[in-house]
């Protein structure tokens, strides 16, 4: 079924693992900067003799507000990545459910282009043996016989397109699939679409949150203009006199001001924006696209209910009948049924684009009934 579909892709598909892992990392830089951005330093020395021994504690500490900044930056940087493994999931989960229809869809055509073989066969039997008895012409034989290759073609390249699809959501859900196990009908692994206001779209929030990170980490470089303080404590011991006292130490920044950490800072939030801009105009388009796409898809099938499978087995059935009985002659019964049978195909596709569409605007939309999820 589609919905254990995607929960394959979602408990091992390797970009969420990916995802989660880069998540994982944002969270660690965040616990790293909590407190201090560097650790404490230790030194020590002393004689052979141990007449005189030193011993310092130092702890960096930045008085420009480097640290809050940075601070502010891995939040940042943990809500963007937090809000991209989101999107993650639902395009995954959309993948998925698309490679699903396709499967289908596929499979479906295989068993329409198996009809039209069964009777391309069965039709060129019966003209074999007429002509056998000279109650058929040596034209029908041939077109007969060229009915039989072409709905073989037809039979062989839907096999091709179905072995494609199968591997395609193999791939997405890490076990072997088979036609076998797929439903029949593709609308089923397509979500109903409920009326639902269209909030932000986690792809739009962790672009947003990303920009903040790119921010803080430019104000941070500009903060680290001025090196961090170093404040410690020192023990020195000489002769058996012992001395304690406060110890600083600062980089006088004559040379090196962090002059190219704040150039690829000013660069990231360049790129920061530009990639936000681009989401958004993305995620703008989309949702007006989907929403059209889903209105015109939802549209011709009420529009062609009742033209089923059902029916286009029926003309198959009456073309063969006819021929069987005198009523239609070979070369209109061959038209016939490439006719029928490209329209039986088209029925069965036809619901598949309108399961593609509905999980096309629900991707859109960011709708958690991708994966299953209560919105």
């Amino acid at each position: 079924p589609p919905d254990q579909a995607v929960a394959l892709a979602l408990a091992a598909h390797p970009d969420l693992r990916a995802a989660e892992a880069a998540l994982s990392t944002a969270e660690a830089s965040r616990s790293a900067s909590s407190l201090f951005l560097s650790n404490p330093s230790a030194n020590a020395w002393a004689t052979p003799d141990g007449a005189r021994a030193e011993i310092g504690v130092g702890q960096p500490l930045s008085l420009s507000g480097e640290g809050w900044h940075a601070r502010r930056g891995a939040r940042a940087s943990a809500d963007a990545t937090s809000a991209s493994l989101d999107r993650t999931r639902r395009e995954l989960a959309a993948a998925v459910r698309i490679a699903y229809v396709d499967a289908v869809v596929a499979s479906g055509v295989v068993q329409v282009a198996r009809e039209g073989s069964e009777l391309a066969d069965r039709l060129s039997f019966v003209v074999r043996r007429r002509h056998e008895e000279g109650e058929a012409s040596t034209l029908d034989l041939r077109l007969a016989r060229l009915a039989e290759v072409q709905a073989t073609t037809r039979l062989l390249e839907a096999r091709r397109l179905e072995a494609d699809a199968l591997r395609a959501l193999s791939a997405l859900v890490l076990t072997t699939v088979s036609a076998d196990d797929l439903v029949d009908d593709p609308l089923v692994a397509a979500p109903d679409i409920e009326g639902m206001a269209e909030a932000e779209r986690s792809d739009v929030a962790s672009a947003e949150a990303a920009l903040d990170a790119a921010r803080a980490d430019l104000r941070r470089a500009r903060a680290a203009t001025l090196p961090p303080l170093t404040v410690g404590l020192g023990v020195d011991v000489e002769d058996g006199a012992t001395f304690v006292g406060p110890s600083v130490g600062v980089t006088i920044p004559l040379f090196d001001r962090n002059q190219t950490g704040r150039a690829q800072a000013v660069g990231a939030v360049d790129v920061a924006e530009g990639r936000l801009a681009s989401i958004r105009a993305v995620a703008d388009t989309e949702r007006d696209t989907s929403r059209l796409r889903l209105e015109e898809a939802e549209a011709a099938a009420e529009a062609l209910a009742g033209s089923d499978v059902a029916l286009a087995r029926a003309a198959l059935t009456s073309i063969e009948s006819g021929v069987l009985a005198g009523e239609i002659d070979l070369g209109t019964a061959v038209l016939l049924q490439t006719q029928v049978l490209d329209g039986e195909a088209a029925v069965v596709t036809l619901r598949g684009l309108l399961a593609d569409a509905r999980i096309d605007r629900l991707l859109a939309l960011d709708d958690d009934a991708l994966i299953g999820g209560v919105r």
